[in-house]
């Protein structure tokens, strides 16, 4: 599987080309996309943030209806105090939503993430990270 960032399914729900050529090219790897409870809770962030709740949510949900969703658990939350600290020791900051999701990914086993934040993740030791 590869883990996507909130950036990612974003853009796929805004009809973004290069996203949704990546999508594409990730089937044909034969990538099982998944995406982490911290890029479910944004998007919904999203959506009650939207002048039409309603629709927003409807279109979330469709949008996750084709990945496999990753929660959180202690070696998650471990991975997650690793990486904050690593990062902290080197002087590096980075958002701790990337950070949770880049450690939630990592601890089940996902090494690859999508996004177009390539910038932050990049940051993460152990992290392969990709971008469209």
């Amino acid at each position: 599987m590869v883990c996507l960032d909130t950036t990612f399914v974003i853009d796929l729900l805004r009809k973004n080309l290069a996203a949704e050529e990546k999508l594409r090219t990730l089937a044909k790897r034969k990538d099982c996309p998944c995406v982490t409870v911290v890029t479910v809770g944004e998007l919904f962030y999203g959506a009650y943030k939207s002048k039409n709740v309603e629709a927003e949510k409807e279109k979330v949900n469709k949008a996750l209806s084709g990945f496999v969703i990753l929660e959180m658990n202690e070696r998650g939350a471990e991975k997650f105090g690793q990486i904050l600290g690593t990062l902290d020791k080197s002087g590096q900051k980075i958002n701790d939503r990337d950070v949770m999701i880049a450690a939630i990914a990592v601890s089940k086993g996902e090494d690859v993430l999508v996004t177009r934040n390539k910038k932050d993740f990049d940051k993460i030791p152990g992290l392969v990270v990709e971008t469209y």
